[in-house]
């Protein structure tokens, strides 16, 4: 058996989703990490269906690393495949990694298991339904990642059917869900294990793309809570996780109003950019980037 530092590894990352230019940063990351670190790499750029999809793409390869975010990479596309040409991969495996990518699939199931999340609809032409929320309504595609295509709007039909057009461009299936207000939550899993969550402070509404990849003015800090609130989100931050079957690691986020805690949806491959969450949630755990990127790998499923 091949030691650790002798595996073949590829950094599967790029993509063809609107995703693509973080996962490039994610890849480039974690692939200078691991090569100081003395492990045998290579980037492969799946920048393509065809390139994604084919065997000779992965010959060689011991073990697959995937970074590809968004559709072909994130929605269980590139698991099946792997899956079928028995190549090991790190994350969740391609059905879990389906049911997580959609964000309405995996409210049915968190309903099922009574896992708090904000009341939606899916968008059916059926406006008069979805005006009866009341408030603000945060307007989103069913697959999609990096806030692309989310509004956060007051809920009334013009608002409505401009936020809805946009989110359309993203993605045919359409959800909208009641604005939660308060301190946006994030709870990294990593092997079974929840971390302390990080509170994300955006100098904007919310969390979109500009306060994520582009402003120095996002604050990141643990969130602050009680004992035994601590306890609760981290038993729950798992139990959504484990609910769509998901394993080795990923991200959960949610929003905690003071009172309760909402869960938004689960991340099974979020970003490894400088400025992404999983390592700062680590750094705050006292786990450095290569180990974090160790523990990750060296847990794959096959």
């Amino acid at each position: 058996m091949k030691k650790n530092k002798d595996l073949n590894i590829g950094i599967l990352y790029g993509g063809w989703s609107a995703e693509r230019e973080i996962s490039l940063k994610s890849g480039n990351s974690v692939y200078g990490t691991l090569i100081e670190e003395g492990f045998n790499c290579e980037l492969i750029d799946l920048s393509s269906a065809d390139i994604a999809f084919s065997k000779k793409t992965y010959e060689g390869l011991d073990l697959a690393f995937i970074l590809v975010h968004g559709r072909g990479g994130e929605d269980g596309s590139l698991q099946n495949y792997l899956e079928s040409i028995s190549l090991p991969f790190t994350g969740s495996n391609s059905n879990s990694s389906k049911l997580a990518m959609d964000k309405v699939l995996t409210k049915t199931i968190w309903n099922k298991e009574k896992i708090l999340n904000p009341n939606f609809f899916v968008y059916e032409n059926n406006l008069d339904d979805i005006l009866k929320l009341k408030g603000k309504v945060v307007v989103k595609p069913a697959n999609e990642g990096s806030s692309f295509g989310i509004s956060i709007i007051d809920n009334n039909k013009s608002d409505l059917e401009e936020a809805i057009r946009a989110a359309s461009k993203y993605d045919k299936k359409v959800l909208i869900e009641k604005h939660i207000k308060g301190k946006e939550l994030t709870v990294t899993i990593l092997n079974d294990l929840a971390f302390d969550p990080i509170e994300v402070i955006p100098n904007s509404e919310y969390y979109d793309f500009e306060a994520k990849y582009l402003s120095k003015e996002t604050i990141y800090q643990k969130a602050v809570l009680n004992a035994e609130r601590l306890i609760y989100l981290k038993n729950q931050a798992l139990l959504s996780f484990r609910s769509l079957g998901c394993s080795g690691w990923g991200r959960v986020d949610l929003i905690d109003d003071g009172n309760r805690f909402y869960f938004l949806e689960v991340n099974t491959v979020p970003g490894m950019t400088e400025t992404s969450l999983v390592p700062k949630s680590a750094a705050f755990s006292g786990l450095t980037f290569n180990n974090l990127l160790e523990k990750i790998l060296f847990k794959p499923i096959a």
